[in-house]
């Protein structure tokens, strides 16, 4: 961390990097610190390629983010939560220093000062230690910002991953005036009636095999325009995919573009497979329950129904491995 809060500190002009696709704990994390950095005098500007999804617009500054990359003559790039340049979508300009601040076993330490930590809960709590030793202090609108980081990427405290820094930073931001209330009703109790439409083509393609272990389904690219749905609708689809009783791997495939998006969780229970070296197989990564892919066809060419195939192949590999006694 000592690295990110140098170079922090010998910027004037710093620009706030989000992965395309973007999820809460890449926008809440990059809010929280930029509202920091602009408390310390620092000129701030938000990058995205994709748009905020709606469920987290409510943040204070969410609409000033930018679909377009930063500009070259910025001091500093900060990248939040992903482990490699490709994930931010388009091209980093190469004058600028950057730095790094992310949680996934995949990161490549690609930035030139690097702020990783694989045992942390979520990025949000990490820029939360940040923060702090950049001594800005804490506003409610950057409390707000950090805790819905750590809420979604521990599953509202359920995921094997919560911790007690994640509970205690969690603590500690309510006691900063962090908006709960705001938090649970846009993110967890309110679902756009056409991300409901969509879900509803997943859950009727579901497949259960190998003994309840293996679950899965995928989206079609015309369900999204027959339930006037967006692709951030799929956001936690997935997650209810890996409710299913017994199971081990849950995945899900979505051909909303010409490359297929694999999403997979995976339970801590036995037979286990890590979710993060799964996806790695297809050029993807992740974490040891939840990782993700977008998995390009062969150099022959193969289609949706092709690729998903060698994924599920792959799948049912792990499982008979993780099922072969020590």
């Amino acid at each position: 961390m000592k690295a990110v809060v140098e170079a922090i500190r010998a910027a004037d002009r710093i620009a706030l990097v989000s992965h395309r696709d973007p999820d809460p704990d890449t926008i809440g994390s990059s809010l929280a610190l930029g509202l920091a950095l602009e408390r310390m005098g620092k000129r701030v500007s938000w990058h995205c390629a994709d748009p905020v999804p709606e469920a987290i617009r409510f943040l204070d500054s969410a609409d000033r983010y930018s679909q377009a990359p930063p500009t070259a003559d910025v001091d500093l790039i900060v990248c939040l939560d992903f482990g490699e340049p490709g994930r931010a979508k388009f091209a980093l300009p190469s004058g600028p220093k950057i730095a790094d601040i992310d949680h996934h076993a995949t990161n490549t330490a690609f930035g030139d000062a690097n702020f990783v930590d694989v045992t942390s809960a979520a990025t949000g709590e990490m820029v939360g230690r940040l923060i702090d030793a950049l001594g800005s202090g804490w506003t409610p609108a950057m409390a707000t910002a950090a805790l819905v980081a750590i809420m979604t990427d521990t599953g509202s405290f359920q995921f094997p991953n919560t911790d007690k820094r994640a509970l205690e930073r969690a603590a500690m931001l309510r006691d900063a005036g962090a908006d709960l209330q705001g938090i649970t009703s846009n993110v967890f109790r309110n679902k756009r009636f056409e991300a409901l439409k969509l879900w509803g083509f997943a859950f009727s393609r579901l497949v259960r095999e190998s003994d309840g272990l293996l679950v899965w389904t995928w989206i079609e690219n015309d369900d999204l325009a027959r339930a006037e749905a967006l692709e951030e609708d799929l956001s936690g689809l997935v997650e209810q995919i890996a409710r299913s009783k017994g199971m081990r791997v849950a995945l899900l495939f979505s051909g909303v573009t010409e490359a297929l998006k694999v999403s997979c969780r995976t339970s801590a229970s036995v037979p286990s497979v890590d979710a993060a070296a799964l996806m790695a197989n297809f050029g993807g990564g992740g974490h040891v329950r939840a990782a993700g892919a977008l998995v390009h066809s062969l150099a022959g060419g193969d289609d949706h129904a092709a690729i998903r195939a060698r994924v599920l192949d792959a799948a049912r590999q792990a499982l008979d491995r993780a099922r072969q006694p020590a």
